[in-house]
Order: C-alpha cells, then sequence, then structure tokens
C-alpha cells in the first residue's frame, strides 16, 4: 500500500503532487476497483480506521462531500466553513477534516477535508463523494469494461485507438477545488462543448439556447421534468461523441444554464459508462474511447404530467406534449382523487405499458369527475 504524504484540503485535488516521485522510464500503476451501478460509480474508502464506505466518483463535483451522520460518529475535526454552490443555491458548509483516508485497500492518504452535508441523496449505500480531481489531477483512467480506477506515474501509455481532447480540464470557481473535464460532442448537427459529470444520474442536461440551436427546443413530443415540471425531455436523434454515433439519447432542457463552465450543458453517467476516460493531467488533456458497454434503460416520466400534493390528493401541474397524459385530455388544474402521491410518482417512471387508475376531477367546480386508465408509454419515440 502507498502512502501520500502531503496533505490535500479538497479531496483529490492535489493527487498528482502527492504521488511517490519514479523515474520517468519506470511506470507506476495503483489500481483501485470501483462498483457500476445504474446510477453510480463507487469507490470504497477508509476513513479514520474505520469503514470501507462507499463515495460516489463524482468529476462534476468541485470538493468532496460527506454525510453528516458519518461526521458524526466519526467524530471528524472541524475546520470551518466553505461557500459552496450545491443544489443550486451558494451558502456556507461545514468542512471537516477526514484522517487515514484509504481508496480501495490501495492508496492512502493521511488527511483530506470533506464538505458535511444533511439529507444529500447519495443512493446506492454511498456516504460521501470524491471530487473531479481524482481524475483531473492525475494521469488516470476510469475503465468502466473492466470496473477500476487506474492512477498511472511514469511511462506514458499508448493512446492508439483513443479520442483525444485538448484543453479538456479546466479550473474554474473554488481556487483549491478540482478541475473539471470537457469535451465537444455532436447534437442536432452542431458541435457543443459539454460537461463530463459521472455524478449526474441522466444522460443528458442541456439548455434552451443549446436546444434551439440543435433544434431540439420545439420538439412536437416532450415529459416534464424536475424543478417543479419546469423542464422539458425530449429525445434527440442521435449524440455524436469520440467517435461514436449514439441513437435515441435521452435530453432533458432547462430554461437557463446553472453553471457558467457548462453553459450548453452536460453528459452524464447513462452515456459516459460508455466510454473509458483517461487524463493526462499535465497537457490539461483527456482521452475517451468506446468499451462496448450496452445502454442502459431509460428513465423518464412516461406519464408525461408532473404533480404536485393538493391535501390528500394530486393536482396535474403540468402535461407534456405528445404524452399519454396529453392523449388522455388531462390538463394542468385538474385533481388526482385520493392519489397515493409517492407511489404514483414512482409509477410514472416504469416502463412502457404500466397502467396508471385514476380518479379525474376537472372544471371550476369541480364536479366533473371521471374514471380512466392511463398506459404509460415511451412516446419520446
Amino acid at each position: 500500500m502507498t502512502h501520500i504524504h502531503r496533505r490535500m484540503f479538497l479531496v483529490g485535488a492535489g493527487v498528482a503532487a502527492s504521488l511517490p516521485r519514479i523515474a520517468r522510464a519506470e511506470e507506476a500503476i495503483w489500481r483501485i476497483p470501483v462498483t457500476l451501478t445504474d446510477t453510480r460509480v463507487l469507490v470504497e474508502c477508509g476513513l479514520a480506521g474505520h469503514g470501507p464506505f462507499r463515495f460516489v466518483f463524482d468529476t462534476g463535483g468541485t470538493i468532496g462531500l460527506i454525510d453528516m451522520k458519518l461526521v458524526e460518529t466519526l467524530k471528524l475535526r472541524k475546520l470551518g466553513p466553505s461557500t459552496l454552490a450545491l443544489r443550486g443555491a451558494r451558502k456556507p458548509y461545514p468542512i471537516y477534516e477526514a484522517t487515514d483516508l484509504v481508496f480501495g485497500g490501495q492508496l492512502r492518504q493521511p488527511s483530506a477535508a470533506f464538505a458535511g452535508v444533511e439529507k444529500f441523496n447519495f443512493r446506492d449505500g454511498a456516504v460521501g463523494s470524491l471530487a473531479a480531481g481524482m481524475l483531473t489531477a492525475v494521469d488516470g483512467e476510469l475503465d468502466f469494461a473492466n470496473r477500476e480506477w487506474r492512477i498511472r506515474r511514469g511511462a506514458t501509455p499508448d493512446r492508439t485507438g483513443w479520442t483525444r481532447y485538448d484543453k479538456a480540464i479546466v479550473s474554474y470557481g473554488n481556487r483549491n477545488g478540482s478541475s473539471f473535464l470537457l469535451a465537444d460532442a455532436i447534437l442536432g448537427g452542431k458541435s457543443f462543448r459539454f460537461g463530463l459529470d459521472t455524478g449526474w444520474t441522466g444522460a443528458m442536461q442541456i439548455y434552451r439556447k443549446t436546444a434551439e440551436a440543435a433544434g431540439l427546443w420545439d420538439a412536437s413530443r416532450w415529459s416534464p421534468a424536475a424543478p417543479d415540471g419546469k423542464a422539458r425531455v425530449v429525445r434527440a436523434p442521435s449524440l455524436g461523441l469520440a467517435g461514436t454515433v449514439i441513437e435515441g439519447v435521452i435530453v432533458t432542457i432547462l430554461e437557463h444554464p446553472e453553471w457558467e463552465l457548462f453553459d450548453a450543458g452536460i453528459i452524464g453517467l447513462p452515456i459516459l459508462r460508455r466510454f473509458n476516460m483517461a487524463t493526462a493531467s499535465a497537457e490539461k488533456a483527456l482521452y475517451l474511447k468506446s468499451n462496448g458497454l450496452p445502454a442502459q434503460r431509460e428513465w423518464y416520466n412516461r406519464a408525461g404530467m408532473w404533480i404536485e400534493r393538493s391535501g390528500r390528493d394530486a393536482r396535474i401541474t403540468v402535461v407534456g406534449a405528445g404524452s399519454p397524459a396529453d392523449s388522455a385530455g388531462l390538463k394542468a388544474g385538474d385533481l388526482l382523487i385520493g392519489a397515493d402521491f409517492n407511489m404514483l410518482v414512482e409509477r410514472m417512471y416504469e416502463p412502457a405499458g404500466g397502467k396508471l387508475p385514476l380518479t379525474v376531477e376537472s372544471g371550476r367546480a369541480r364536479r366533473d369527475r371521471r374514471d380512466l386508465v392511463l398506459t404509460l408509454a415511451d412516446f419520446l419515440g
């Protein structure tokens, strides 16, 4: 097991400087297992002699995060606050020191710092996340096909068959934070530079100006999505990335960019997992190579309606064009009488063919009540 001797403030930000010096002619590789689920890339990490615990490998993160419950259990030392933009808002978060951080039983770091968060749904049993610097600050590889994160020191491997992206490792915002990954991709016949975010569980998220340029904003069929049904989910005919064309990509469209650096949008894990990713940190270069992994089952609102709680019932607030809800004549403002809100939301994301029995009350007087069965469909085509 290798010991890293330099303390890092942010997990991943200083890995390159911390690794042992090796003659250039030599090569050292640290092979750290990763788990790939439907929604996450996970790394097993020990903390302060405890664990291992699951952490999300998040190339969209500027700083490592940790659940406050674990902070309290391990009695981590508080370093102070730091203002971060998480969940779409900037506010102070407490920063904690974690000692004796061990990645996958292979690589040890004496000390690192995490931002403490509460009620943050990391999913798949994870208790925190590792920032983008785990890949951007080193010559590293995320090999999804072989479920392995590799850190290299020394000789540069042959990258024949890989697509290289220059100026792909970019610093932004937090001066102590991680650099991020960007790559050019073809959407709607036009090239855009997208952020690459392994922590994003959707296939793609773009913004209105990108959607308009790619011919997606006025799609005849769309489904509402968060936040509050204001986003649109559409199907793009294709996405071109690293010499590979992916047909029929599900794309979420928001009105305005959430982050200036990724002003065209981001590509998430459902697409990125189909490419192995490698970095040449000193050159600010990224390499991508198709790995042959199959596409995942698509996940979107196949009912095509957005609902909110309304007492013991649910109220429809948005109906997507060309959706099953639209075809059934459902309108914004309709009440779904006696609906189990949580169960209904969950069921709307089930595969096509699912049946949703509904009692609908329409009209200002609320006297027009009818029963119907809504059939989920892959209506985006």
